[in-house]
């Protein structure tokens, strides 16, 4: 027992230690499963992430392909209905394909009419161009019919109109002026007026008026007038309407000056008339009433035996551009002015500055016949230059004016260029000021500049100077510290250079349209006195001219000049038959051998000829008036023209032909009748207006331009062709 106790002792352990290597052997494999399975697990987790990483790369990419799909479909929106808008188009060029056929198998039909209609074109082309040639020979019969017979028609002509007038010419023809004693010349300026008078008697001396109301000394007074407060009565006139030196506590207040109403006559354009505060006819009879009560009492302490209505002829002198009813106009007002009894009163003629001027520059120097007379008349407003003839002396002949130039450049510029100084100095505001409410004040200024400084300025002294003594009203404007202003030599030349240099252009155009040799130039006028325009204009043309000289009391050339055409007037006992619309004589026709034209240069076109363009532009003969043309003599064509911007002169080329339409100024059988030269100083202005005319007189043709914006006028003559005189 005990034995197979101890065997069975030994054999329980032995089971015992089995089952524990199985339990270890299975326990390891169930362990090293577990690890593989944790690894699997752990491979599972890692590939379900990876997966639901994939499928959110996948919803987005499913996301973004719906909204590609989207767009797809509504590209194909899009594109369906482009494709609608494809097949309606096809469709509209379908019927416009069957429209397009139907026209051109119109126009097809309709150039088949056209090649019917152009031979019907030239065959009746061909009619009327021998149709032409025809009336070209019976125009050219015409034309050249014997001058003895054209002769003959125009005298049958003056005759009728003689006896339609003689009845209105005897009396004026046949006017006795035995019973005058007394010649007045009256120089009515824009700017100054003064008169001259003389006895008839043999030998008597022409004496000037140097008396005037508020001043002695000077043989003009100016053209001004001081009214009342209600413009009815002349307070004031003359030199005595401007103002005296201002009182610093006082400041009496008066109305403004009445000036520049000569302007209104004449040609000049409306917007550089001044503003008037009464009717212009009214101020022209106001001054020439107070200046006649002058010439009547000068000729009654003179010779108080002298009646002035009886005894007296008047001379009035009018700027040559003066048409009949600017004439009329002045009659009218001198007989309101009552300085004639009758509005016709023979007693009352005139004549011209221009005219005026020659006849006393040509009276008071020495000439020989045939000379040439530039006369350069500076006056307060304009500059008037003109070029006569001698052509007789005993009595003093002169012919007429070969070449005339006026223009805007007066001594009064000066003073408009002494106001913009100061202007400058002193402020606009103040300037504007003192004209609107103190104008007796800055009348003070402008006077005295031109007494001490302006007309004693001669260039020679570079330490001249002038001291404005600011008006008392000036005070008013805190900008304005200084009692006095000092105007420097630089300073006053500056103001002379300007309104000078434009003077000398003048004259060098003057020169180049003469186209002739000058023997001498005068200069008058109250400009021509100052030494500093005589010294500039000597130096720029002594050169040229030996003789440039200044006649004795020069600013009374016009009405001395006056008083001489009076003595003439009563020598011969004839009239001036241009006084007056009653006395003029009806105009003579005359038949035109020539078409007359300028050259002009246009825009070059495609239909224009290649080799006649010049820089885009071609140069054409422009037509003013056509062979065979009847005109009265006197009788005038215009043409306007607008310069180029900063064009700074112009020449008009004036030409004739035979031919009947002229196009161009070369062309065979054309010739050159002369050239109008003009200055055009104003290239700062815009819209500026040239109008050219040509005036046919009865043995002259006269090239005249009119400068619209500022008024400059320039003129010169030329004598008719032998065979169309």
């Amino acid at each position: 027992m005990t034995n197979e106790r101890s065997k069975s002792e030994n054999l329980i352990p032995n089971k015992h230690h089995e089952v524990v290597e199985k339990l270890e052997i299975g326990f390891n494999k169930l362990n090293k499963k577990f690890a593989n399975l944790l690894q699997e697990n752990k491979t599972i987790k890692q590939q379900y992430k990876n997966l639901q990483e994939k499928n959110q790369e996948i919803l987005s990419i499913n996301s973004d392909l719906n909204e590609k799909n989207q767009e797809i479909l509504r590209i194909n929106s899009d594109l369906n209905e482009q494709n609608q808008e494809n097949l309606r188009k096809i469709s509209d060029l379908n019927d416009l394909n069957e429209i397009n056929q139907k026209v051109l198998h119109e126009n097809s039909c309709l150039i088949i009419q056209n090649e019917l209609l152009n031979k019907k074109y030239y065959g009746l082309k061909e009619k009327l161009k021998k149709r032409d040639e025809e009336l070209e020979k019976l125009r050219q019969y015409i034309l050249e019919v014997d001058e003895n017979d054209i002769n003959k028609v125009n005298d049958d002509i003056n005759n009728n109109l003689t006896m339609s007038n003689n009845k209105r010419l005897e009396k004026s023809v046949k006017i006795s002026y035995s019973d005058i004693k007394v010649v007045v010349g009256l120089d009515f300026g824009t700017v100054y007026s003064g008169f001259s008078y003389c006895h008839v008697a043999s030998n008597q001396e022409i004496c000037s008026n140097d008396i005037w109301p508020g001043e002695i000394g000077r043989f003009k007074t100016n053209t001004i007038l001081q009214y009342d407060d209600d413009y009815n009565n002349v307070v004031l006139w003359g030199a005595a309407a401007l103002a005296k030196r201002p009182n610093r506590r006082q400041n009496s207040k008066r109305t403004r000056p009445v000036e520049l109403f000569k302007l209104y006559l004449g040609s000049l354009q409306d917007d550089l008339k001044p503003s008037l505060p009464i009717d212009y006819k009214k101020a022209i009879t106001d001054f020439l009433r107070e200046i006649g009560k002058v010439i009547k009492e000068r000729i009654e302490c003179c010779w108080p035996s002298v009646n002035y209505f009886e005894n007296v002829l008047l001379v009035l002198t009018v700027p040559a551009e003066y048409s009949v009813k600017d004439i009329s106009i002045m009659r009218e007002c001198i007989f309101y002015a009552n300085l004639i009894k009758e509005s016709d009163s023979q007693k009352l003629r005139f004549t011209t500055e221009s005219d005026a001027t020659a006849l006393y520059c040509g009276k008071n120097m020495s000439h020989n016949i045939g000379e040439t007379i530039m006369i350069i008349d500076c006056g307060k407003g304009t500059v008037d230059i003109t070029t006569r003839t001698l052509i007789g002396n005993n009595p003093l002949q002169l012919g007429e004016v070969t070449a005339q130039i006026s223009d805007f450049c007066g001594s009064a510029f000066i003073d408009d260029e002494f106001v913009k100084f100061l202007r400058e100095r002193l402020g606009n505001n103040a300037i504007d000021g003192l004209i609107e409410n103190h104008y007796s004040q800055y009348q003070f200024i402008v006077k005295d500049f031109c007494q001490h400084a302006k007309d004693p300025f001669t260039g020679d002294d570079p330490n001249f100077s002038y001291m404005i003594d600011i008006a008392p009203s000036l005070y008013d404007y805190e900008e304005i510290m200084e009692e006095f202003i000092d105007v420097k030599y630089n300073d006053i030349k500056e103001m002379f250079d300007i309104v000078v240099n434009r003077i000398i252009r003048l004259i060098h155009t003057q020169f180049s349209n003469i186209q002739e040799t000058c023997s001498r130039v005068s200069l008058v006028g109250e400009f021509s006195e100052n030494r500093y325009l005589q010294n500039r204009i000597k130096e720029e043309f002594g050169h040229r001219i030996n003789n440039i000289s200044i006649p004795v009391q020069p600013t009374t050339a016009i009405a001395r000049g006056a008083v001489i055409y009076g003595l003439s007037v009563i020598s011969t006992g004839l009239t001036d038959l241009n006084d007056s619309n009653d006395s003029k004589i009806t105009p003579i026709l005359k038949v035109l051998k020539y078409t007359y034209g300028i050259e002009c240069y246009a825009d070059w076109k495609e239909s224009d000829p290649l080799y006649r363009k010049t820089y885009g532009k071609i140069s054409r003969f422009s037509t003013m008036v056509k062979r065979g043309t009847n005109i009265e003599i006197g009788q005038s064509f215009s043409y306007n023209i607008a310069p180029e911007p900063n064009q700074a002169s112009k020449n008009f080329a004036i030409y004739y032909t035979r031919e009947y339409n002229a196009e161009f100024c070369d062309e065979s059988g054309m010739r050159l009748l002369g050239v109008l030269r003009i200055d055009l100083p104003d290239t700062h202005l815009d819209n500026r207006n040239i109008n050219f005319e040509l005036i046919f007189g009865e043995n002259k043709i006269t090239a005249f331009a009119r400068n619209e914006p500022n008024g400059q006028k320039y003129m010169i003559n030329f004598p008719y062709s032998n065979d169309d005189y």
